[in-house]
Formats: C-alpha cells, structure tokens, sequence
C-alpha cells in the first residue's frame, strides 16, 4: 500500500513538473510574507564566505552551459537523510530561479537513504512565507505540498533516496550538502559534474532550546547562498547579452 501510494505521489509530482518546466515563469510576486523575506537577501550576499562564493559560481557555469541546450538545468542536492538541509536547498534553488525569472532549471532532492522531513524545517518554510499543506498524511514519510505564489507551480517535498525513480539519473549536477557525504566521497552516477557545499547537521541541535532558531538560521543561510548562485547567472547572462549586442553593433559600424 505504501509503495502504492509513493508511486501514484510520484506520478502527480512527475505531471506538475512537466506543466511548470513547459509554463514560462510568471512575473508575478511570491506571496507577500516570501516576498517581504526575499527581498533583503541580496544585501547579504557579502556574508557569504569567498571559498562559498566560488562554489557557487562553478555550478553557476554549470547552469549557464546548459541553458543554451533545449533540456536544461538539473539540480539533485544530496544529504545523509534528506529530512532537512538538500530540501532547504532544492526549495530555495528553485524559488531563486522563480525570482529572477530564470527558465530550465528544475530542481530535485535526495538522501544516502530514506527518513522523513522534519517538522522543524516545515515551521522554518512557513516563517519564511512558503504555504505548505500535507498531502499525505498517514505515513511515516508523509508527502507535502509547498506553495510559493499562486502563479508558481506548486512543489512536493518528502523524504526519498537520491537515485528515486523521479530523480535525474543522467545530465544533472548534484550538490552535496553534508560533510558525511564528502568524507565518503559519493559520486552518484550519470551526474555531469559534483560539487560540495557541505551545510552544518542541524540535527545535533534538536535537544536543545535554540534548536528552532538554528533551523531558521540554516535555512536563511541556504536561501541566501542559493539566491546568490540564481543572482550570478543572471548576471552572467545579462553579460553575455550585452557583449553580443556591442559585437553587433561594432560589426554595422565598421
């Protein structure tokens, strides 16, 4: 029955993917609360260390090199579990995308092996201004419906290992966010490329009574990490259009 349900989860996931990667992205605004939230992280960007910043700019080539290919960008982050930091990272790459309205890049989730997503990163979503509603709730991995805007295809989140079926298993980059997963030096196969952006195990703070504080905490750190990343290649491309533009326009002239 489980798998059963996992499966047909999976099909309606698989469907409202399809519909948001042939949609163009909308130009209308988050919900108000994401917004409001959205809106200072690009004065934090100078908080991201340099060794960081160069990390995310090597998958930002990624994206760039296949935005001119007709499939895209595909972004599987990884972490021991997949309960709590490559969900924040695989919500917030995909709202950065959203916010500066960069098309074909579609991003995914996944862990060394199945859990469930713990609750306090929910709460940490939803002070963030995401809507999020169970759309399955009788499990021990219940299936999560997370909602940015009314314009924006809505996104399932739920527990699952890196290589389920719905996930890339060719032309994909993934992003490792967690040091055990480094040391081991996991290389999942039919990945392009493998970057490591290791995040703190925020799990080692559950007994404590700044636990919720720390999960909010993470959970800016990787919402700005991944607008900055969002942020470069929409420089980037701005760039190369202008470049291009100044290429043509010396060409009528001479």
């Amino acid at each position: 029955m489980y798998t059963f349900i996992k499966k047909s989860t999976g099909l309606m996931i698989f469907g409202l993917l399809l519909l948001g990667f042939l949609n163009s992205v909308s130009a209308q605004p988050f919900y108000s609360r994401l917004a409001e939230y959205t809106s200072t992280i690009p004065s934090e960007f100078n908080k991201i260390p340099g060794e960081r910043k160069e990390l995310l700019e090597e998958l930002g080539e990624y994206i760039l090199e296949k935005s001119t290919q007709k499939s895209g960008s595909q972004l599987l982050f990884i972490c021991t579990l997949n309960s709590r930091r490559s969900q924040f990272a695989q919500v917030w790459a995909q709202a950065a995308a959203y916010h500066y309205k960069l098309k074909k890049i579609n991003t995914f989730s996944g862990g060394e092996s199945e859990t469930a997503i713990n609750f306090r990163i929910l709460e940490a979503l939803r002070k963030a201004g995401f809507e999020i509603t169970a759309s399955e709730v009788y499990s021990q991995n219940p299936v999560y419906l997370l909602s940015m805007g009314r314009r924006y295809p809505d996104v399932f989140i739920f527990s699952k290992k890196y290589d389920y079926w719905n996930n890339p298993d060719m032309n994909y980059a993934s992003i490792i966010c967690s040091n055990d997963l480094y040391e081991i030096n996991l290389q999942p196969s039919g990945a392009d490329e493998t970057i490591y952006l290791p995040y703190e195990d925020i799990q080692i703070f559950d007994s404590s009574s700044n636990s919720y504080l720390r999960n909010d905490e993470i959970c800016r750190q990787i919402a700005r990490e991944m607008f900055y990343l969002m942020d470069y290649v929409k420089n980037s491309k701005n760039n190369q259009k202008k470049k291009k533009s100044k290429n043509k326009s010396n060409k009528n002239t001479s």
